[in-house]
């Protein structure tokens, strides 16, 4: 009888203690994802930065950590749509040529862009074509612009055997997905997820050549958005 009563007591002290419990758990996640992730910061400053306010690019967190597994040091990358990701990659990269039809935008990165970085203006009626002006083939091809349809006819031209090309809002562009899958018979990654400054998610989505062959960082994977030293 006093076994039974005492088998009860705790079965139920543990049912209220699991209900305590949850409350806390929330409070974990939203603290990983407002603080760790620099979520709060982001929306805060309508900036796409990280928990110690360094730039990170507009994409999706699952894009981002997995891009700060990479080891990006020998690759050129191309880049419709100038940003916060200009800044973040020309820290990690051998070059990268950045193509901005904001003049705002364009204004507030040519103050802050290194050495190996190009950055670019360009009008609609130039903008597409700013790949073609040097007869290279680069690493990463980004598509986070304006034209996207347009860009994406002529991305895979440049592109190298072993690299891939970056689509952000994939979501909104099932047409281009369609056809760097069909057609150049890339591998889609969806990285679907919630991001910086946004309070929705939405799709990043890597188009892998199948070739890819990048080297990884010496480190394990990422739990949470921190820099990544060379």
């Amino acid at each position: 009888m006093i076994k039974n009563t005492i088998y009860r007591f705790i079965v139920q002290f543990l049912k209220i203690f699991k209900k305590a419990l949850i409350p806390f758990e929330i409070y974990g996640i939203s603290k990983r994802f407002e603080v760790d992730y620099g979520y709060l910061e982001t929306a805060k400053r309508k900036s796409s930065v990280d928990k110690n306010l360094k730039p990170i690019p507009w994409y999706t967190y699952p894009t981002i950590e997995y891009l700060m597994q990479l080891d990006l040091r020998g690759k050129k990358i191309f880049e419709w749509g100038g940003g916060n990701s200009t800044l973040y990659f020309q820290d990690r990269v051998k070059s990268i040529k950045s193509i901005e039809s904001n003049k705002n935008w364009y204004e507030y990165l040519k103050s802050n862009i290194s050495s190996n970085c190009e950055l670019i203006f360009s009008d609609k009626k130039n903008y597409v074509k700013q790949i073609a002006t040097k007869k290279i083939k680069y690493d990463i091809i980004i598509i986070d612009g304006i034209l996207r349809e347009d860009c994406a006819r002529v991305a895979y031209e440049y592109l190298e055997d072993t690299g891939f090309i970056i689509l952000d809002n994939s979501d909104w562009y099932p047409s281009i997905c369609k056809k760097f899958v069909s057609k150049y018979n890339l591998i889609q990654i969806d990285m679907h997820g919630f991001g910086p400054i946004n309070s929705y998610s939405w799709t990043t989505s890597i188009f892998m050549n199948r070739k890819f062959d990048f080297e990884y960082l010496n480190i394990e994977q990422l739990s949470s958005l921190s820099s990544v030293k060379k």
